[in-house]
């Protein structure tokens, strides 16, 4: 499992912060705590992966899911906080920067969220 995870909420956006690493093993755990975010009425998510050592496939997957789910409610939005280049780079060869909404804060993740 992850070392944690913390919700929080940052001007209408809930707030998803976990800790350590996301793998195969951590990955269901995420998958749990962001989708039942959502079974609870969230539409705007953040992600906020600052804190995270290692990220894999089965976790990306899991981004992916989250960020499905919410493109088809009318005012969802879903945003992945990544400053550090180590992780990033996952996104970019991915090629998951060019589908999901990448920033490197909180703050910025939240306005792009609020963006029209």
């Amino acid at each position: 499992m992850t070392d944690a995870i913390a919700t929080g909420t940052v001007d209408g956006c809930v707030v998803v912060t976990p800790t350590g690493a996301l793998d195969v093993a951590t990955s269901p755990a995420l998958h749990t705590w962001v989708h039942r975010c959502l079974d609870e009425g969230a539409t705007r998510l953040v992600l906020d992966l600052s804190e995270v050592e290692f990220i894999d496939s089965t976790a990306l997957r899991v981004l992916v899911s989250v960020h499905k789910r919410l493109r088809e409610t009318e005012s969802g939005g879903f945003a992945v906080v990544c400053p550090h280049a180590r992780i990033r780079r996952i996104f970019d060869l991915t090629a998951l920067d060019r589908v999901l909404t990448l920033t490197d804060t909180v703050d910025e993740a939240v306005i792009a969220l609020k963006a029209p």
